[in-house]
Protein backbone atom coordinates (compact mmCIF):
# COMPACT_ATOMS: atom_id res chain seq x y z
CA UNK A 1 0.00 0.00 0.00
CA UNK A 2 1.55 3.42 -0.91
CA UNK A 3 1.97 6.42 1.38
CA UNK A 4 -0.79 8.33 0.78
CA UNK A 5 -3.35 5.48 1.39
CA UNK A 6 -1.58 4.57 4.71
CA UNK A 7 -2.09 7.88 5.38
CA UNK A 8 -5.70 8.43 4.65
CA UNK A 9 -6.91 5.17 6.04
CA UNK A 10 -4.47 6.37 9.71
CA UNK A 11 -6.77 9.41 9.50
CA UNK A 12 -9.55 7.79 9.06
CA UNK A 13 -9.11 5.64 12.00
CA UNK A 14 -8.32 8.39 14.36
CA UNK A 15 -11.52 10.30 13.34
CA UNK A 16 -13.63 6.84 14.50
CA UNK A 17 -11.80 6.54 17.30
CA UNK A 18 -12.45 10.57 18.67
CA UNK A 19 -14.47 10.95 21.63
CA UNK A 20 -17.77 9.65 21.45
CA UNK A 21 -19.99 13.40 21.83
CA UNK A 22 -23.24 12.25 21.15
CA UNK A 23 -22.84 9.57 24.26
CA UNK A 24 -21.20 12.64 26.16
CA UNK A 25 -23.96 14.83 25.61
CA UNK A 26 -26.67 11.95 27.15
CA UNK A 27 -24.72 11.40 30.28
CA UNK A 28 -24.65 15.10 30.86
CA UNK A 29 -28.33 14.96 30.07
CA UNK A 30 -28.76 11.93 32.41
CA UNK A 31 -27.13 14.13 35.46
CA UNK A 32 -29.26 17.20 35.07
CA UNK A 33 -32.11 15.23 35.20
CA UNK A 34 -30.85 13.68 38.17
CA UNK A 35 -29.56 17.23 39.78
CA UNK A 36 -33.41 18.67 38.94
CA UNK A 37 -34.16 17.81 42.78
CA UNK A 38 -31.33 20.10 44.60
CA UNK A 39 -33.41 22.86 44.59
CA UNK A 40 -32.64 26.24 45.26
CA UNK A 41 -35.13 26.88 47.58
CA UNK A 42 -37.53 24.91 49.45
CA UNK A 43 -37.84 21.12 48.75
CA UNK A 44 -38.67 19.05 46.04
CA UNK A 45 -42.06 17.20 47.52
CA UNK A 46 -42.54 15.18 45.07
CA UNK A 47 -43.15 17.42 42.20
CA UNK A 48 -42.52 16.14 38.77
CA UNK A 49 -40.45 17.50 36.34
CA UNK A 50 -41.45 18.73 32.62
CA UNK A 51 -38.30 20.96 30.96
CA UNK A 52 -35.48 21.89 32.24
CA UNK A 53 -33.13 24.15 31.14
CA UNK A 54 -29.40 25.22 31.55
CA UNK A 55 -27.09 28.16 30.53
CA UNK A 56 -23.47 27.51 31.36
CA UNK A 57 -20.69 29.99 30.88
CA UNK A 58 -17.00 28.67 31.05
CA UNK A 59 -13.64 30.94 30.58
CA UNK A 60 -10.54 28.53 30.95
CA UNK A 61 -7.88 31.57 29.87
CA UNK A 62 -7.94 33.17 33.15
CA UNK A 63 -7.90 29.90 35.46
CA UNK A 64 -11.29 27.87 35.46
CA UNK A 65 -14.23 29.63 35.87
CA UNK A 66 -17.74 29.19 35.00
CA UNK A 67 -21.28 30.20 36.12
CA UNK A 68 -24.61 28.34 35.57
CA UNK A 69 -28.23 29.12 35.86
CA UNK A 70 -30.31 26.10 35.49
CA UNK A 71 -34.33 26.00 35.86
CA UNK A 72 -36.66 23.30 35.95
CA UNK A 73 -40.47 23.76 35.15
CA UNK A 74 -42.23 21.13 37.33
CA UNK A 75 -45.67 20.53 39.35
CA UNK A 76 -47.04 18.61 42.22
CA UNK A 77 -49.53 15.96 40.81
CA UNK A 78 -52.88 18.07 40.28
CA UNK A 79 -51.02 21.70 40.54
CA UNK A 80 -49.88 24.23 38.08
CA UNK A 81 -46.81 24.51 36.56
CA UNK A 82 -43.77 25.99 38.33
CA UNK A 83 -40.29 27.43 37.38
CA UNK A 84 -37.39 26.58 39.94
CA UNK A 85 -34.12 26.99 40.00
CA UNK A 86 -31.87 24.18 40.97
CA UNK A 87 -28.00 23.60 41.99
CA UNK A 88 -25.44 21.76 39.52
CA UNK A 89 -23.65 18.51 41.02
CA UNK A 90 -19.86 18.92 41.11
CA UNK A 91 -20.12 15.67 38.60
CA UNK A 92 -22.30 17.70 36.10
CA UNK A 93 -20.31 20.68 36.03
CA UNK A 94 -16.99 17.96 35.20
CA UNK A 95 -19.25 16.85 32.82
CA UNK A 96 -19.82 19.92 30.98
CA UNK A 97 -16.05 20.73 30.93
CA UNK A 98 -15.39 16.80 29.30
CA UNK A 99 -17.72 17.83 26.14
CA UNK A 100 -16.05 21.13 26.13
CA UNK A 101 -12.61 19.39 25.85
CA UNK A 102 -13.77 16.69 23.49
CA UNK A 103 -15.13 19.05 21.34
CA UNK A 104 -12.13 20.86 20.99
CA UNK A 105 -10.04 17.72 20.49
CA UNK A 106 -12.49 17.10 18.09
CA UNK A 107 -10.95 20.00 16.08
CA UNK A 108 -13.97 22.56 17.51
CA UNK A 109 -13.41 26.29 19.33
CA UNK A 110 -14.03 25.64 22.28
CA UNK A 111 -16.96 27.06 23.27
CA UNK A 112 -17.69 29.96 25.91
CA UNK A 113 -21.39 29.30 26.72
CA UNK A 114 -23.65 26.55 26.45
CA UNK A 115 -27.71 26.45 26.15
CA UNK A 116 -28.77 23.19 26.69
CA UNK A 117 -32.87 22.05 27.16
CA UNK A 118 -34.46 18.95 27.82
CA UNK A 119 -37.99 18.03 27.16
CA UNK A 120 -39.62 15.21 29.71
CA UNK A 121 -39.76 12.94 26.72
CA UNK A 122 -36.41 12.80 25.97
CA UNK A 123 -35.46 15.00 23.63
CA UNK A 124 -32.80 17.66 24.29
CA UNK A 125 -31.23 20.74 22.40
CA UNK A 126 -27.11 21.73 22.57
CA UNK A 127 -27.13 25.21 21.36
CA UNK A 128 -22.86 26.55 21.74
CA UNK A 129 -22.19 30.25 21.91
CA UNK A 130 -18.40 31.20 21.13
CA UNK A 131 -18.41 34.58 22.12
CA UNK A 132 -17.32 36.34 25.11
CA UNK A 133 -19.34 35.19 28.10
CA UNK A 134 -21.90 37.31 29.82
CA UNK A 135 -21.93 37.02 33.56
CA UNK A 136 -17.96 36.21 33.73
CA UNK A 137 -17.29 39.23 31.98
CA UNK A 138 -19.04 41.59 34.26
CA UNK A 139 -22.62 41.59 33.22
CA UNK A 140 -24.32 39.77 36.82
CA UNK A 141 -27.84 40.64 35.92
CA UNK A 142 -27.44 38.83 32.15
CA UNK A 143 -30.22 35.85 33.39
CA UNK A 144 -31.37 34.05 29.62
CA UNK A 145 -33.58 32.20 31.91
CA UNK A 146 -35.73 34.26 33.22
CA UNK A 147 -39.40 34.53 32.21
CA UNK A 148 -38.98 30.19 30.61
CA UNK A 149 -42.17 29.55 32.45
CA UNK A 150 -44.15 32.35 29.92
CA UNK A 151 -41.91 31.20 27.13
CA UNK A 152 -42.18 27.64 27.89
CA UNK A 153 -46.61 28.06 28.03
CA UNK A 154 -46.43 30.50 24.79
CA UNK A 155 -44.68 28.25 22.89
CA UNK A 156 -46.85 25.46 23.51
CA UNK A 157 -50.26 27.24 22.90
Amino acid sequence: MSQMFKRLFSRFEKRRSGPNLPALQAEIVRRLANDVTDLHEGSWEGREWVYLALNHEVLIEEGRRSSSQAVVLAHLPGAELESLGFRLSRESKEALLALRDAMADDGAEPWTVLDLTVERSGHYEFSFGYGPPPRLNGDLLHSPLQGLLGRYHAART
